[in-house]
């Protein structure tokens, strides 16, 4: 993998590249504050000295004006002159051309650049022109050139200089940057290896989740949530796989059972008839169990069952009643009108479990009542069979869940197929299943 595709690495160079881009435009404008500067202190320079030489020429004779600068250390590369009629008359150095052919004025200073000057070394100099009077009354002009730029030597030294200043500077950032890139990126690192060791989702592990409340810390809640998420599918996948197995067991059982008995053929007619009746009886067993584990499997794809459309509750208790085998007598009923906006089918099924439940169990009556409350509807479904113990009253609504462990599979139905409590939070609905008190 190319050492560029690591965050790391790619916040390092990003940052370094725009902090020496940053460098250079230093330099850069640090050089043309230089030069400028120098420029205007070599003119102010050219000027104050051709000044001066002037008030000096006015005293003395102009080969003595530039005999006294001769021993000046502080000349440097400076270039005096003193012209007359077109020739020059005394120089500084003696053997420099004549720096302009222009008369000065007297009183006034002209400022000008020259780019060099034969057999003196510098790449720019100042020129300041003035004119001066001399002792005899002849009106010379005086010109002085500056140096406005810097030696080599100490252009070289500012270099190296900068580059030296640069080169630690960036140094220094890069060693910044890599700690505080990895300082920052320690709670991905503690994510991902705790991601790595999670090998089961069902587990129950969850990632670290970085103090405050910035984008890692974030990313490290919405990943638990989905975790979470995909722990609970991972729940209802096994209790899938559990209730099916469970619930296939028996009546595919007992279809061998019986197919077994009518291999044999000297069996006698009566209890051939008994064989197929268990036959049939256990096939239509595991058609009812197949459909429950059907709408089971429906549910456990979504987090919630959807609200399709609004119904009459009270019309589907009506329908389920009615499909009821039993009598009139036994059942009584107490209806009120109400609507609420849930799933048709899932509902029609599960009025119809509960309704078959108390049928099975009742000795002799059976009760269903539906009325609206301020919160929404209740339906109440009860018989007069034997109580549900209280410690059981919450877990017959678990899936497939039987109290008597000991009645046949096959004379009695798989209990609801999936819990109640997931279709009491449905958004718009606004109703609730009160578990019976007494048969099951």
């Amino acid at each position: 993998m190319s050492v560029l595709r690591t965050i790391r690495t790619r916040v390092l160079a990003v940052v370094l590249g725009a902090f020496a881009a940053v460098i250079l435009i230093g330099l850069g404008a640090l050089t043309f504050v230089l030069l400028s500067t120098l420029r205007a202190q070599a003119g102010s320079t050219a000027q104050a000295t051709a000044e001066w030489i002037a008030e000096e020429i006015n005293q003395h004779p102009p080969a003595t004006v530039i005999a006294g600068h001769a021993d000046d250390k502080t000349s440097g590369e400076r270039v005096i002159q003193i012209l007359g009629g077109g020739r020059v008359i005394a120089s500084l150095p003696a053997d420099a051309p004549a720096l302009t052919s222009a008369e000065g004025q007297v009183g006034q200073v002209s400022a000008s650049t020259i780019p060099r000057i034969d057999g003196v070394d510098g790449d720019s100099f100042a020129l300041a022109v003035t004119a001066a009077r001399t002792v005899e009354g002849q009106i010379v002009t005086v010109a002085v050139a500056t140096p406005s730029t810097l030696e080599e030597s100490t252009q070289i030294a500012l270099l190296t200089l900068a580059t030296l200043t640069g080169v630690g500077l960036l140094a220094l950032v890069a060693v910044g940057v890599r700690y505080a890139v990895a300082a920052a990126l320690r709670p991905v690192e503690e994510m991902r290896a705790q991601a790595h060791s999670i090998t089961d989702i069902g587990v129950g592990r969850r990632l670290p989740v970085p103090a405050g409340d910035d984008e890692f810390s974030r990313l490290a809640t919405t990943l638990n949530d989905l975790l979470d998420r995909l722990q609970r599918s991972d729940s209802a996948r096994r209790a899938f796989v559990s209730d099916a197995g469970h619930e296939l067991r028996s009546p595919l059982a007992s279809a061998r059972v019986a197919l077994d008995r009518l291999r044999d053929g000297a069996l006698p007619e009566d209890e051939r008839v008994a064989a197929l009746a268990r036959a049939r009886l256990a096939l239509d067993r595991l058609g009812y169990v197949v459909d429950d584990l059907l709408v089971l499997s429906r549910m456990d794809e979504r987090t919630a069952v959807t609200p399709e459309t609004e119904i009459d509750l009270d019309d589907v208790v009506l329908r389920a009643v009615r499909a009821l085998p039993t009598t009139d007598e036994r059942i009584t009923l107490a209806l009120e009108p109400a609507r609420v906006v849930a799933d048709p089918k899932l509902w029609d099924r599960l009025v119809r479990n509960l309704l078959d439940n108390a049928d099975r169990h009742a000795h002799s009556h059976i009760r269903v009542t539906l009325r609206r409350e301020a919160a929404g509807a209740v339906l109440e479904v009860d018989n007069d069979g034997p109580p549900v113990p209280e410690a059981e009253r919450v877990r017959i609504f678990e899936r497939f869940v039987r109290l008597d462990a000991a009645r046949a599979r096959d004379a009695g139905g798989s209990g609801p197929p999936f819990a109640v409590n997931s279709l009491q939070t449905v958004r718009g609905m606004g109703y609730r299943l009160v578990p019976a008190t007494t048969g099951v």
